[in-house]
C-alpha cells in the first residue's frame, strides 16, 4: 500500500499506538522496562519520527554487590551448586539464611549468605547444597 495523501494528527497518534504494544511485547520478552514512546511529525506532515526509551527494571534490594550475584549465577554450577538458588533460604539452627551471592576468590567458603539477623557470613558451597537440595 502507498499513500500520497499527508500524516493527520489522529493517523500518526493510531501509530503510535500500535508501536507502543508491538514494542511491550518485545520489552517484556527481554525483561526491560518500555520507559515511554513519543511521536513528532514533521511541519510539511510528510514524515513521523517515534522515539522509544527503554530502562533496566530496579534492582531488587540485595546484601550482594552485583559482581557477587553475577558470579553465582555464572559460577554456581562449579561450586556444586544451581544458579536459581540464589535468593533462596534455609534453616540451619535457630538462624535462616538466604544466599545472596558468590565469592569465586574463596573456593572453601564462598557462598555469601544473609543471616536473619542482618549479618553476612560465608560458608562452604557443598555445605549450603546439602540444605538447599
Amino acid at each position: 500500500m502507498q499513500r500520497f495523501e499527508p500524516l493527520t494528527k489522529s493517523f500518526c497518534e493510531e501509530l503510535k499506538q500500535e508501536i507502543e504494544t508491538a514494542i511491550a511485547q518485545i520489552a517484556e520478552k527481554r525483561g526491560i522496562c518500555l520507559d515511554f514512546v513519543k511521536e513528532s511529525l514533521n511541519k510539511d506532515a510528510e514524515s513521523v519520527g517515534i522515539n522509544l526509551r527503554f530502562s533496566l527494571p530496579e534492582r531488587p534490594e540485595s546484601v550482594a554487590s552485583r559482581k557477587e550475584e553475577n558470579d553465582f549465577r555464572f559460577y554456581a554450577e562449579g561450586f556444586g551448586m544451581r544458579s536459581d538458588w540464589l535468593g533462596r533460604e534455609f534453616k540451619r539452627g535457630s538462624m535462616t539464611y538466604k544466599v545472596a551471592g558468590l565469592n569465586v576468590n574463596v573456593p572453601n567458603e564462598c557462598v555469601i549468605l544473609q543471616r536473619s539477623d542482618g549479618a553476612r557470613c560465608q560458608e562452604n558451597g557443598k555445605l549450603v547444597a546439602r540444605y538447599l537440595s
